[in-house]
């Protein structure tokens, strides 16, 4: 396949290159070896849209961290993706630390920031605790589901002419006649022009590329996620005073109504996992910000991991192999920063950034329950589908799910249905849903259960039909 650009990586970063390059006009692939995109730390996240006062002032993530938050509004709005403005509180004890993080906030030029006394605090947060006297508080601070937004910045550049390829296996690579000839298990793809946002995977992926590596860290972080039916109250994301690891363990609420209480910041390697230790110190942690956390109300727990590589992002032309752009240590605000960073890859390939016009606009994920009843009967009406419950406790029904897999990318795992759906997310976590989910799969795909995955390859959901044994 011949194209103009190759992205790999299925990230955020990695979507939202692909998109702004589709939407310039480029023929563009994107590459990733899971099952789906953003299965790495783009669904493992708090979901928060910084407002910018936290990076160091004049760093890469200063920048793109405030240029993002301005463009995430309109994005979303473009997208149909719930974007939810609730703003942010850093809380402490300590005046002169609250002091020094708005003063950061002032030289990056971030809008809306706010020093709060106890008395003001409180008549945002009225359960915080006792020791707590004063707080920053960032106004433009909003939250996004970051696994919807990546399927829906891919989906988009889909239809706007861009092609996404899933379970690729990266092989080789080789320039011959000024061109990039880079081979997967599946496919060839001939380019000019190569981005490398991988990931946890970039050493990998450089490695084959014949371009720089870097000393690279992988540090989990572990969440609870609580009930909608919990009665705690989160009306805004509520940061600790952050350290020299990162900003601490944090309780935000999410788009969905949920709310998440973590991470921690253990160095580690690439394996997500929980822990006993991880889990009973956000426990500790996050009583030390609010007082009525029942932890009876958490209805999982999940990690992620942030890739780390030094005090900035990595985001620069190759020395090494012309026309290949590394993007390297993109942790937090890196959700912020994606559609920033697309821009910034833009000018360093020397791009134009203006958009074509008459571009396809995506169809936005709305499940049966987000209608008016009136206009619910009459899709029962019309699709007995959307008449079966699939989902008890999120409410999604057969017709959500069928609709979910014929969107633009064809998916064959459980997972990939709960993040376009929420079917699995509720109470019972896929225990009444999973088979249902399943069968819609195998019936859209026209494949055997032993095909169907949980997740990625090697998370199969059968391994045969006992019926076919003798």
């Amino acid at each position: 396949m011949k194209v103009d650009c190759l992205v790999i990586g299925g990230g955020v970063v990695g979507a939202a290159i692909f998109n702004k390059l589709t939407r310039i006009g480029k023929r563009v692939a994107l590459i990733d070896k899971a099952s789906d995109v953003a299965t790495g730390a783009s669904k493992a996240n708090s979901g928060i849209v910084h407002a910018g006062h936290d990076p160091e002032p004049g760093t890469l993530k200063a920048k793109l961290n405030v240029e993002g938050s301005r463009i995430f509004p309109a994005l979303c709005k473009r997208l149909s993706v719930p974007l939810k403005n609730c703003g942010a509180l850093v809380v402490g004890d300590d005046y002169n630390k609250v002091k020094a993080l708005y003063d950061r906030g002032q030289v990056n030029k971030v809008k809306g920031l706010e020093i709060l006394n106890r008395e003001q605090l409180l008549k945002i947060v009225p359960n915080l605790q006792d020791n707590i006297t004063v707080g920053l508080y960032a106004k433009t601070s909003s939250i996004v589901s970051p696994y919807l937004l990546t399927i829906t910045l891919a989906e988009e550049g889909i239809i706007n002419g861009g092609k996404v390829f899933l379970e690729e296996d990266l092989v080789s690579c080789k320039k011959q006649g000024g061109v990039y000839v880079v081979t997967t298990k599946k496919n060839t793809f001939e380019t000019k022009y190569i981005i490398n946002s991988a990931g946890a995977g970039y050493n990998e992926v450089a490695n084959i590329l014949g371009t720089e590596t870097y000393d690279i860290k992988f540090r989990r972080g572990e969440y609870f996620v609580f009930s909608k039916q919990s009665t705690t109250r989160v009306p805004c994301t509520i940061f600790p005073l952050p350290t020299a690891i990162g900003k601490g363990v944090l309780i935000t609420p999410t788009v969905d109504g949920n709310f998440l209480v973590g991470p921690t910041g253990q160095d580690s390697d690439d394996v997500t996992k929980t822990t006993a230790d991880g889990l009973n110190e956000i426990r500790a942690k996050a009583g030390l910000i609010i007082k009525d956390i029942n932890f009876k109300n958490a209805i999982r727990e999940f990690s992620g991991i942030r890739v780390i590589s030094g005090d900035d992002f990595i985001i620069e032309n190759s020395k090494k192999a012309e026309g290949v752009v590394n993007i390297a240590g993109i942790c937090s605000p890196g959700l912020t920063s994606a559609p920033a960073i697309a821009n910034y890859v833009c000018k360093l390939l020397k791009f134009p950034t203006k958009e074509l016009e008459n571009l396809k606009k995506i169809e936005p994920y709305k499940m049966l329950k987000d209608y008016p009843v009136k206009v619910q009967n009459e899709m029962i009406a019309r699709d007995k589908n959307y008449g079966e419950i699939v989902c008890k406790c999120e409410k999604i029904t057969k017709g959500d799910v069928l609709n979910a897999l014929n969107r633009p990318l064809k998916v064959r795992s459980v997972d990939a249905v709960k993040r376009r759906t929420n079917a699995g997310m509720g109470l019972c976590q896929g225990g009444f849903c999973f088979t249902k989910v399943v069968n819609a799969i195998r019936e859209v795909r026209k494949i055997r259960y032993e095909d169907v995955l949980k997740e990625n390859r090697g998370s199969e959901v059968a391994v045969g039909d006992i019926r076919d044994e003798n």
